[in-house]
């Protein structure tokens, strides 16, 4: 018994009441059968048996198949599809592909060949040389919903484990790092001699065949601190395993399940967990305390520059022509006339707050950071203020009516508000035309008609206009009287000879 008379008889047994052993039993089946088809829709069945007859269909590729799995072990499947599409214009798909590979792999032992990356066991390095760094995110749960992604920056200390790490709610910067890597510093009480990081845009512009260039901020830092930086290769994690491994501790272990409120409160409780945990548990390579190792490493660290250690590295940023600057891809607003007398403002972040700044270090205005992209951030006190103008034009034209258009005005203010001004100088200029008492009586018929607009009182004006001309008689032209004499006009006459005289030319 095969195919769909399988299913439909453990279907029909199903409904009856029977068990899966009993069914199993009846049909002479094995029960793993029976459970695969107990609660499976008949679309999924449909679904599954379309499948294992287009992997039937691939049999006559078996041969081919097989010839290219034992000629080359580490082939995958989706390359598999690739080929049959490409040397027999088959269309069939990387599941299926999939699904027959893994049966003929099965069936003939034709395990799947790796390359594994040979590792060695790396000495420890001296206390106080070694300290790695790492970029991480999570999204965690808001406390009042929703989600938000939080970023980490993770630090460790490569011979006694001590850790170090903040978070915040939006992409670091290379002067996010530069701060944070002073706090680091002052956290562990001094700096090694070598920072390793990856080669992460924020810490670099290009590898440049080992020639580093590295980003403005983070190359001040570099000079200031004296420190030697260790750029790990592209794609190769393994190079620094310490820190990949905290920076999935800190993820794990600190900020899952856990609820996010701000980045000072995250930050406050990151130091404590660091203080409680991460730092106070016996490392599992080393089996030492990374807090007890640290007090003899601590010795070895190099004493923090005094002049730079709460220094903050100074961001300058034009204003553009719109009165917004641009930080971290979205637009944040300055006020109305910043462009025209400060072309450049400095910025400053602390705690998810943007400041700026004139040039001079006075205060400009302030904004919230936004973790999104792309985004205008702009003040309701930084737009323009188009309503007291507005509100003083109606009040100035409802004067000339003497009030009595109050609420035709108001509503084509509202109905109209884009072009409430320009509907306004058009009643002005009616007004001017046509006399106060026809405006009113436009106004008066607009309202009974409901049609707020200065063009229907214009419409209005016009037909009224050219009515009482049409109404208005001709004006009489007066009769010339014709006995009167100073109308009469008397032509000379002359005799014939007047005339000849006039043609002769010898006269």
């Amino acid at each position: 018994m095969k195919g769909y008379r399988v299913y439909s008889k453990i279907q029909q047994f199903r409904s009856a009441g029977f068990s899966q052993r009993q069914v199993a039993r009846r049909l002479g089946i094995n029960r793993k059968t029976v459970k695969r088809y107990w609660e499976m829709p008949v679309d999924e069945y449909e679904e599954m048996s379309s499948t294992v007859c287009r992997m039937q269909y691939l049999d006559k590729y078996r041969a081919r198949i097989l010839e290219w799995l034992r000629e080359f072990p580490d082939l995958t499947a989706a390359q598999i599809c690739d080929w049959l599409r490409e040397h027999y214009r088959e269309e069939v798909s990387e599941r299926t592909v999939s699904r027959y590979v893994k049966q003929l792999r099965e069936e003939y032992g034709l395990k799947k060949s790796v390359a594994p990356r040979e590792y060695e066991a790396v000495p420890e390095l001296p206390m106080g040389q070694q300290m790695q760094v790492d970029f991480g995110q999570k999204m965690m749960p808001n406390v009042d919903g929703g989600q938000t992604r939080v970023y980490v920056a993770a630090f460790v200390l490569s011979r006694s484990r001590y850790k170090y790490a903040q978070e915040q709610s939006r992409p670091f910067t290379s002067v996010d790092l530069v701060r944070i890597c002073h706090d680091c510093f002052q956290y562990m009480g001094g700096m090694p001699e070598e920072l390793v990081f990856d080669q992460d845009s924020i810490v670099c512009v290009s590898e440049n065949a080992g020639d580093i260039i590295y980003t403005y901020e983070f190359e001040k830092f570099r000079q200031e601190c004296g420190l030697s930086i260790r750029m790990c290769r592209g794609a190769d994690p393994e190079s620094k395993g310490k820190i990949e491994n905290v920076v999935k501790y800190i993820k794990g272990n600190f900020l899952s399940h856990r609820l996010y409120v701000d980045d000072g409160i995250l930050n406050g409780s990151c130091l404590e967990w660091l203080e409680r945990t991460a730092n106070a548990k016996v490392h599992g390579t080393t089996k030492l305390v990374p807090a007890e190792v640290f007090q003899e490493e601590r010795e070895y660290l190099r004493p923090l520059p005094v002049c730079d250690q709460v220094k903050r590295p100074v961001i300058c940023r034009t204003v553009r022509k719109d009165n917004t600057i641009i930080y971290d891809s979205n637009r944040y607003s300055v006020p109305l006339g910043t462009y025209t007398t400060q072309r450049s403002v400095r910025i400053e972040t602390l705690d998810g707050t943007l400041y700026i700044q004139t040039s001079f270090g006075e205060p400009i205005c302030e904004h919230r950071i936004s973790s999104g992209r792309g985004l205008l951030i702009q003040s309701q006190s930084h737009r323009r203020d188009r309503t007291s103008k507005l509100d003083k034009l109606l009040e100035e034209l409802d004067a000339e009516l003497d009030g009595r258009a109050t609420e035709f005005l108001t509503a084509i203010r509202v109905d109209k508000s884009r072009y409430a001004r320009d509907q306004f100088r058009l009643i002005h200029s009616l007004l001017d035309q046509y006399g106060k008492e026809a405006a009113l009586q436009a106004i008066g018929f607009c309202q009974r008609s409901r049609l707020y607009s200065a063009n229907t009182m214009r419409d209005y004006l016009e037909h009224q206009a050219a009515l009482s001309s049409q109404a208005r008689p001709a004006p009489a032209i007066p009769a010339i009287p014709v006995d009167d004499p100073k109308y009469h006009v008397t032509t000379q006459k002359r005799p014939l000879s007047a005339y000849a005289k006039v043609g002769d030319p010898r006269c």
